[in-house]
């Protein structure tokens, strides 16, 4: 305050230098100019180029209703479900977006409940709530076209030009586009007896009305996408960074390399008992293959799959909440029924389809003589049959049987081809059968006996384990080499397996022989790598993930797609309006410096930034009808900032009521009257209204912050004006 009242009294100072200095003038001298005769305000083409008008405007429209669309866009992107493959296009056909809800827990199951915050719903709601904000802001935005227009029809009196109605309907829509001013609008556009209305009232209602219709679309689209979006909860494979040993692959230590020169894995291999044996000096390797044949080695088990053995991992090794791939062996059986092809004792009548009957004589014409292979005993033509036949797998390998007595070792070399070949031959006595020793050609079925032919595929597998369902698969196999196919079936060929097999098939035989050579080749499978388990060891698995139980939202694609193309709407029409008003922002109002706020200088105002605020907010009006009493009307005219147009007293010159009042012919009004209070104290002295008045026109004249003090020779031709206080 009192360094106002200083650039007053020095204003003051010089104005009575320049008066004293007129007084001293001669009389045929030139008159001064009289103090209205100093610069004024006035509109000029600017020779800067075009100037940024309503960029701040424009920012919040774009970062609010383009970046809320922008990071509905990454989100999809970023949280897309990877199971769905495919992006947008894969949402465009299934007719939905699936993303994975955030999740802050990593454990499965921690609760009983599991519930997810939908993100795009959040986002949605957000545009809903903003797209009011942005619509008025996008509104005042349109302004600056309107004003840009109603600049350019204000120059040629000939142009249509706004009415005091449709300024006022105007402001009312621009300033808040709400659903009454733009009805109000409406419903003065539709009236049949009204002034023509200026091309630009007409766009900027039409604008205003799409605006609000959009505010209001992005609304029921959200109501929309809410009511039909949904969550699902699924278990999800997550990777995790670690290398279990849940693989299998070859032993070598404990079997020796593949040397073609001895038997396969000979190192187990060692003569006993004057015969040949598998194993005799590690009885470990025994306990290891009948535990897992049995089910119960907690490290290794066989799991059979698609008519396929393979060795797994067992519960000792702790994998149940994990899931994996792993290298591991398999082996595929496929039996062949051998028995019809060979020959056998006919009987006097008729052939006899019954267990034990008609048994094998000799299978020279399928190509095995040695079949059935026995070392004592004879078949009689009566049925007796004494052979010694027992139940054994016989290799074949070229033209060579063998497992019969030493194992591998009955052939000249051990090594087989994959598929590997073997003859089954297995007998069991029949107890419940009549016995016929001595009658010629009655049936004798005191035997029941199987032959059949079997192709062993061994393989090497890629196999997984899913821990949500508990399940084994089998991802991918290719065959072995024959040398590792040689050393699998080594257990099998020193008959290691033989009596479990035996076992295993006779109640298909007994009761059913259509199922037994399937019930064989599956049987011969898990067993063959349930003793081959021990000469295997553990690997590094691979692939290793860990189920977490995940929420999925289901957004459809048309609500969600609508929604982010209304937002950007938004962003693209608050740029557009950008670019014409930035492009036509051409004038400057020019405010000569005894106007301006501090006196010094010469400053330039955008003539469209300050015909927007009067389209956009009713308080320059208001300041041009109270003009207030401190001489400063013509500065706040041109302020940008509506709040700075309005004069506002402290000191209670002038207050605005409403009303009855008398009108210039002494007719009653109702309106808005100014209200001026008995007394008023201005610094510290008190006036009464009349002396107020008198004073005001007596005072020295106010033209901005500038004080004049006009000489006596020139008050004469003064006018002066007293502003109403």
């Amino acid at each position: 305050m009192i360094s106002h009242y200083s650039r007053v009294l020095r204003r003051v100072s010089r104005a009575l230098s320049l008066s004293s200095a007129a007084e001293s003038t001669p009389d045929d001298s030139p008159e001064p100019s009289t103090p209205f005769e100093c610069p004024q305000l006035e509109i000029r083409n600017s020779r800067r180029g075009f100037g940024i008008v309503g960029l701040l405007s424009t920012l919040f429209v774009v970062l609010t209703a383009g970046g809320t669309a922008s990071l509905i866009l990454g989100w999809l992107w970023a949280f897309h479900d990877p199971v769905e493959r495919g992006g947008v296009l894969s949402a465009l056909r299934n007719g939905s977006f699936v993303i994975r809800e955030p999740s802050g827990s990593e454990e499965l199951f921690l609760s009983q409940t599991h519930t997810e915050t939908l993100r795009i719903l959040m986002f949605s709601a957000l545009a809903s709530h903003l797209a009011s904000l942005t619509s008025a802001v996008l509104v005042t935005l349109l302004a600056y076209r309107a004003a840009t227009q109603w600049l350019r029809a204000s120059e040629d009196p000939d142009n249509v030009n706004l009415t005091p109605i449709q300024y006022g309907l105007l402001v009312r829509t621009l300033g808040s586009g709400s659903l009454t001013s733009i009805i109000n609008s409406l419903r003065y556009t539709s009236r049949s007896r009204r002034a023509k209305t200026p091309r630009f009232f007409r766009e900027a209602l039409i604008s205003g009305t799409g605006i609000y219709l959009l505010g209001h679309t992005v609304g029921m689209v959200d109501l929309w996408l809410h009511s039909s979006a949904r969550s699902i909860s699924v278990v999800r494979a997550v990777p995790i960074e670690s290398q279990p040993s849940y693989g299998i692959t070859y032993d070598e230590a404990k079997c020796g390399s593949f040397n073609k020169t001895e038997l396969p894995c000979q190192n187990l291999i060692a003569p006993r008992l004057g015969g040949t044996w598998w194993a005799p000096k590690t009885p470990e390797i025994y306990y290891e293959s009948y535990g897992t044949v049995l089910g119960v080695n907690p490290y290794k088990r066989v799991e059979y799959l698609n008519d396929t053995a393979i060795l797994v991992p067992g519960p000792g090794k702790d994998f149940k909440s994990e899931g994996f791939a792993f290298n591991t062996y398999g082996l595929r059986v496929e039996c062949e029924n051998l028995r019809d092809r060979c020959d056998r004792l006919p009987t006097p009548l008729f052939e006899i389809q019954i267990p034990g009957a008609n048994p094998v004589t000799n299978c020279s014409k399928a190509g095995y003589p040695l079949i059935p292979y026995y070392t004592s005993g004879k078949l009689l033509a009566s049925g007796r049959d004494t052979r010694n036949i027992e139940s054994f797998v016989i290799g074949i390998i070229g033209d060579e049987i063998g497992g019969m007595i030493h194992g591998t070792a009955d052939f000249s070399s051990g090594w087989t081809s994959n598929p590997a070949s073997v003859v089954i031959q297995l007998r069991w006595p029949n107890d419940t059968a009549q016995r016929n020793i001595n009658t010629p050609g009655v049936l004798y079925v005191g035997m029941v006996d199987l032959y059949a032919t079997c192709n062993m595929t061994y393989l090497d597998v890629i196999a997984q384990y899913d821990p949500i369902g508990g399940n084994w698969g089998i991802l991918e196999t290719k065959l072995s080499q024959p040398e590792l196919a040689s050393v699998l079936w080594t257990p099998m060929i020193f008959q290691m397996g033989t009596g479990d097999l035996s076992h295993a098939i006779k109640p298909y035989v007994i009761d059913n022989g259509v199922l037994a050579l399937g019930a064989l080749g599956s049987s011969m499978a898990q067993y063959s790598m349930g003793y081959a388990a021990p000469l295997v060891t553990f690997t590094e698995a691979f692939n290793v993930t860990t189920p977490q139980l995940v929420t999925l939202g289901v957004y459809p694609t048309a609500p969600t797609l609508f929604l982010v193309g209304c937002l950007y709407i938004y962003s693209l029409i608050a740029l557009v309006i950008l670019f014409l008003a930035c492009i036509s922002n051409n004038r400057i109002i020019f405010v000569p410096r005894h106007v301006t706020r501090e006196g010094e200088k010469d400053e330039e105002r955008s003539a469209l930034d300050v015909t927007q605020t009067w389209l956009t907010d009713p308080l320059p009006f208001i300041g041009a009808i109270y003009s207030g009493g401190d001489g400063r009307h013509v500065a706040r005219s041109v302020e940008s900032d509506p709040l700075r147009q309005v004069y506002d007293s402290k000191w209670e010159l002038g207050k605005v009521g409403i009303g009855l009042y008398k009108g210039a012919t002494g007719e009653m009004i109702f309106g808005l009257m100014r209200q001026n209070p008995s007394r008023s104290r201005r610094y510290g002295r008190v006036f009464t209204v009349v002396d107020q008045e008198s004073m005001l026109q007596e005072r020295t004249s106010i033209r901005g912050s500038a004080l004049i003090v006009p000489s006596p020779a020139l008050r004469g031709r003064m006018d002066l004006v007293a502003e109403p206080a």
